[in-house]
């Protein structure tokens, strides 16, 4: 199964939209410096104001760290997870996905990084549950006659066509004889993410499908909610891998701009 599908500051020009929401920037020399997901700010004609959060689920502790201060200055941040929101306390249980959160967990300790759940408070006053319940995700499954394992073909499918196995071997190689095994791993890893991200893409295309189109709805009616209530200021914070679908409803259906867009660093891979 390809790692990419187990994670799924300086600013654009105004209203520049990105190809991709994950990105990879280059040091001296060509060496890859950072992994980075974007961070775009929208506003509507009311003047509110919403943040796309992109959100790797396996980074840098200090990544973690900066999104939790920035959170602190939101009305409401809504965040994603299949999970029961009338939990007593702390990150909502995760549905059918334990192999996934396993494996995104093991591979924290493989890369030197640290893992979502145990970083972000989800405590916080501001913090609401905008996803679907496990419930909620099993019968829209269903209903769509959609499952784990087609959704899983269905992207293993795509990311064949793009992957060169000679030059995976090579990289295997070259990470095995690196004399920073951690970081030649990280770096590997890193641009296999930003080179399958458009896979995703798949999941949102006119069909849709419940891993990314259904919950990004779910989660946007929640928006909806509270921006009724009264919030101005807001942050949705997913998976990079929903951000595109996110950026054509809200510009479409929900009134917003783009208004610029910042990156910020996930992974640092400075090194030798």
């Amino acid at each position: 199964m390809p790692f990419f599908l187990l994670l799924i500051w300086p600013a654009l020009a105004l209203g520049e939209v990105p190809d991709s929401f994950m990105r990879l920037t280059e040091g001296d020399g060509a060496k890859p410096r950072a992994l980075q997901v974007a961070l775009a700010h929208y506003r509507d004609g009311r003047g509110r104001t919403l943040d796309l959060v992109g959100a790797v689920h396996v980074a840098d502790r200090g990544y973690f760290e900066g999104l939790q201060d920035r959170f602190d200055n939101y009305d409401v941040v809504l965040y994603e997870m299949v999970g029961d929101p009338g939990g007593t306390g702390g990150p909502p249980a995760s549905i059918g996905l334990n192999l996934v959160g396993l494996l995104q967990g093991g591979m924290k300790d493989a890369l030197g990084l640290a893992f979502q759940l145990e970083e972000i408070d989800y405590d916080r006053r501001n913090f609401v549950h905008a996803d679907m319940t496990p419930a909620e995700f099993s019968d829209s499954m269903k209903r769509r006659e959609e499952s784990w394992m087609g959704t899983f073909l269905q992207l293993w499918a795509v990311s064949s066509v793009t992957q060169d196995p000679a030059a995976q071997q090579a990289q295997l190689l070259k990470v095995m004889f690196a004399r920073d095994r951690q970081m030649a791993l990280k770096r590997m890893m890193a641009e296999s993410l930003v080179d399958q991200a458009h896979v995703l893409e798949v999941l949102a295309d006119e069909d849709g499908s419940v891993l990314i189109t259904e919950r990004n709805r779910k989660a946007l009616s929640v928006l909806k909610r509270e921006l009724d209530k009264g919030a101005r200021d807001l942050a949705l914070f997913y998976g990079a891998g929903h951000l595109p679908d996110f950026h054509r409803r809200l510009t479409a259906e929900y009134g917003f701009e783009l208004e610029r867009v910042e990156w910020l660093d996930a992974w640092s891979l400075s090194g030798k």
